[in-house]
């Protein structure tokens, strides 16, 4: 398959180049800065761009088959030098300009909606509450955001919820709990190696097409 990257140069991005490449996948990775990422190979395109760029976002997903897109808010603060939410809707453009259908989006678990009444009554007040903070205000924004955006969309979107993302081994097991509930019983902690994993076996898989997961070791 053809595959474009997002967030290729983050933790869990250069697992899902190194996996891509290793299923023997060619990958284009679009990165503000090349020398983040150190690796180099036959079957991986870099270019150099910003998600805000347009022009930059199309080239990269031309002629792509599944997008993938290993980003996340800033929990406290910092600089608002990429604006994930407007990014995401340039990804979601170009994938309809160039008729790509699937992508495959992970994110914080900020950004799912709980379907009991009750919890999205409380995820409303918790979010409220967050924005009253400076330091946390950006993250509930953007996270409210690009949650909508991709909900919008009529492409074969899924996304990726994780909590406690770290740098633990893969162990190739991964609970999967769906947003209407059925599934495993999900945990807070998963290894970037085996949420690569998944995310790269839902490239060519729709069996999650337009639905939320939540995902843990």
């Amino acid at each position: 398959m053809n595959l474009t990257i997002f967030g290729a140069s983050g933790r869990t991005g250069v697992h899902l180049v190194e996996q891509a490449l290793a299923a023997g996948h060619d990958v284009v990775a679009l990165i503000r800065d090349p020398a983040k990422l150190a690796l180099r190979h036959e079957r991986l395109q870099i270019a150099q761009g910003e998600l805000t760029d347009k022009a930059a976002v199309e080239d990269a997903i031309r002629g792509a088959d599944a997008v993938l897109a290993a980003l996340g808010p800033k929990v406290f603060g910092g600089p608002r030098d990429l604006p994930l939410a407007s990014g995401t809707r340039n990804i979601l453009a170009a994938m309809r300009t160039h008729g790509v259908r699937r992508l495959v989006y992970s994110w914080g678990p900020s950004i799912l909606i709980p379907r009991s009444p009750l919890l999205r009554a409380l995820r409303t007040a918790s979010f409220a509450l967050f924005t009253l903070f400076p330091a946390t205000r950006p993250m509930v924004t953007e996270s409210a955001e690009v949650g909508e955006v991709i909900r919008g969309s009529d492409r074969d979107w899924t996304i990726v919820a994780v909590t406690a993302p770290n740098d633990t081994p893969g162990s190739g097991r991964v609970k999967v709990r769906t947003a209407t509930g059925s599934g495993d019983r999900v945990g807070a902690r998963i290894s970037r190696a085996d949420l690569a994993e998944f995310m790269l076996a839902q490239s060519d898989d729709l069996r999650y097409a337009q639905q939320e997961v939540r995902i843990s070791n």
